[in-house]
């Protein structure tokens, strides 16, 4: 009798999302993350399905971080409420984000952490999908690791880290990070996943996860 195996064979660099869900995030204490919620206030980002983009990162990145603490990472906030940092007159919403970027600099973080959502019309849409700027391969291996941890946000998604040079909150911070797009608001489909408490709750744990990973690699 001749038995088949199949084995999973990863190339270098890369991470099995069975040992990221296996890492311990004992390692997060004692580690400070940043938090940037995207948009707010006066900003309501991407809108669809009777749903507005600052409310969900602003939800998802809330529940982030009661897990992050519950293993003893302290965390920052750019925004912990409805807020924004918008000034009066021309380059109002550039100054939101150099505020964002200065606040993340001073924060003593480790890392930090971007959230948004996506928003293309069209059901070929969807799936979390994490960027990060090239200058840094911390930056890149955190982003590789996270998007493998988002995998299955939701089932299906074949979305992969990208690199983008010209994000303002990437480009600009001092310390190593990413930005998540937590999905496709867009998506009538996933936006009921992305306002849905457990979904979020379930992304938050595994992204505490991909962090406990990155951390444990990654003295």
């Amino acid at each position: 009798v001749m038995a088949t195996i199949i084995v999973n064979v990863l190339l270098p660099g890369q991470v099995a999302l069975d040992d990221i869900l296996a890492s311990d995030p004992a390692v997060l204490a004692g580690k400070t993350i940043a938090l940037d919620p995207g948009h707010g206030g006066i900003d309501g980002g991407a809108r669809s399905s009777g749903l507005q983009e600052k409310d969900i990162t602003l939800s998802l990145a809330l529940k982030l971080a009661d897990e992050l603490r519950r293993h003893g990472a302290t965390v920052v906030f750019t925004r912990d409420s409805d807020i924004d940092y918008y000034t009066r007159g021309k380059g109002g919403k550039r100054n939101d984000l150099i505020k964002r970027v200065a606040l993340i600099n001073a924060s003593g973080a480790a890392l930090f952490l971007s959230i948004h959502t996506n928003a293309i019309k069209g059901a070929q849409w969807f799936g979390a999908e994490t960027y990060y700027n090239p200058r840094s391969e911390t930056n890149k291996q955190l982003a590789e690791v996270m998007q493998k941890a988002l995998a299955d946000f939701p089932p299906g998604n074949k979305r992969q880290a990208r690199q983008d040079s010209d994000i303002l909150v990437l480009k600009d911070t001092t310390i190593p990070g990413v930005l998540i797009e937590a999905g496709f608001i867009s998506n009538p489909k996933e936006a009921a996943l992305l306002a849905d408490p457990a979904y979020q709750q379930k992304m938050a744990q595994y992204i505490t996860k991909a962090l406990a990973y990155h951390f444990s690699h990654n003295v």
